[in-house]
This record gives C-alpha cells, sequence and structure tokens, in this order.
C-alpha cells in the first residue's frame, strides 16, 4: 500500500494533466493577482515574478491557517497566517512595494479565499474585471470553478510556477502527499459542485479511474471522510 512506483506514477500523472490543465500565461493588463494561501511557498514567488513581469499592478495575498499550516501530528503550526507568510516570501524573491500589496487574513479555504478577497478589494474602492488567480499548480481546476461560484463577473486566468509532476516533490513536499492531494482534490471538485460550493467541471472517465486505482493503493489521506470518492 502507498507504493510510489511506475504504475503509481502513471494514474498520478493523469490527475495531474486533469487538473493544471487550465493553467495558462496570463497577458498584461489585469487588475489584480490573487493568491491563495496554502503550505507551498513556491506560490508566493511566483506571484512576485508576475507582478514584476507586469501581470497585473496588484497582487492580494489571501489566507489565515489552513489544514497543513495550522498544525498536525506530522507539521508544525505557521507562526504567522498564510497571507502574512507568503507576502514576506514573496519579498524575498523580489521587491513589492506596499501599495501593490493587501492582506486577505481571514481566509481558511478556497471558498473563503474568494469571498474575503473580493469584499477586501471592494471596501478599497477596487474594481476587478480581469485576474489571475495562483495556488498550488494542482489546484487550477478548482480554483476557477471556485471563483466561477463566488466571484462571478470577473474573467478568470490560473497561472502556476514552473515544472510538471516530477519537478513537483521537494523533501518539504513528498511525491505520496502530492498523491493524497490530488485525489482529494478531484472528490472536491465533485462535491463541492453538488453544494454549490464551486462550479461543476466535467471529470472525465480515465481520470475517475485513475483516482480509483490511486485509493486502491493507499492514497486516500486528502480525501472527505464523509463522502465517496465519486459522489453519486
Amino acid at each position: 500500500m502507498r507504493q510510489v512506483d511506475s504504475t503509481t506514477h502513471t494514474h498520478a500523472q493523469t490527475l495531474w494533466d486533469f487538473h493544471t490543465r487550465p493553467a495558462a500565461h496570463p497577458a498584461p493588463g489585469n487588475d489584480l493577482v490573487l493568491v491563495l494561501g496554502s503550505h507551498d511557498l513556491r506560490v508566493a514567488a511566483h506571484a512576485a515574478h508576475l507582478w514584476h513581469r507586469g501581470t497585473a499592478p496588484l497582487v492580494c495575498f489571501s489566507g489565515d491557517r489552513g489544514r497543513r499550516t495550522a498544525g498536525d501530528t506530522r507539521t508544525p503550526r505557521w507562526p504567522a497566517g498564510e497571507a502574512a507568510t507568503f507576502a514576506r516570501a514573496a519579498r524575498e524573491t523580489a521587491p513589492l512595494p506596499d501599495d501593490a500589496v493587501l492582506l486577505e487574513t481571514r481566509a481558511t479555504n478556497t471558498g473563503e479565499n474568494l469571498r474575503h478577497s473580493r469584499a477586501l478589494l471592494a471596501a478599497t474602492g477596487r474594481t476587478v474585471h480581469r485576474a489571475v488567480l495562483t495556488a498550488k499548480p494542482y489546484m487550477a481546476q478548482r480554483a476557477l470553478a471556485t471563483a466561477a461560484r463566488h466571484w462571478p463577473g470577473v474573467e478568470w486566468t490560473f497561472s502556476r510556477f514552473p515544472g510538471g509532476y516530477r519537478d513537483y516533490p521537494t523533501p518539504d513536499h513528498t511525491a505520496a502527499e502530492l498523491i493524497d492531494f490530488l485525489v482529494g482534490d478531484l472528490q472536491r471538485l465533485a462535491v463541492y459542485a453538488r453544494r454549490r460550493w464551486s462550479a461543476p467541471v466535467d471529470i472525465p472517465e480515465p481520470v475517475w479511474n485513475a483516482a480509483h486505482r490511486l485509493s486502491e493503493r493507499g492514497f486516500t489521506r486528502h480525501l472527505l471522510t464523509d463522502e465517496p470518492l465519486r459522489p453519486t
């Protein structure tokens, strides 16, 4: 169980390709880069690069602490919330002026990232017509589906930091953990659409099949325990 061998990688690659498929290289002329907080600081560095490329004049870092950064038996609690930690990491990558940065510090899930950031932008008198989302690469489908539900009327693009499935793992982000997230995020696409927390996404049968094979191999740690892998 949980053996990360060639067969596991083949199924995981199928999920990675599906989850990351909407990612694009955004053109300049956006109003906002919205950065969804997580445990992966490479996202913060990518946000800094997007600003320096002229993608948008404003970067909003969103997040308090989530499942991984709140601390558990395997990982320590972050001293500061995700928004503040990401903003600091972004500035360590490349300087960002104060007037180019907003911090949304309350969100603990993706829906709240969108809702609270939308309210923050409105409260500061900013209008958003075109915007770029960035987050962990395999969140492309779920981030865009959530944005469609919680912040409609904006032309959204998803941008991710470079590299593919084989490049993602590091000592802090293991291949086994990545595969858990790939399976769990697929389940969430279906569950959250049914709950009307995100817009529906068409999931091809080969993608579901790959998820089932990985579940059988024990990659279930990110699944919602009150729902089947493939909700009916």
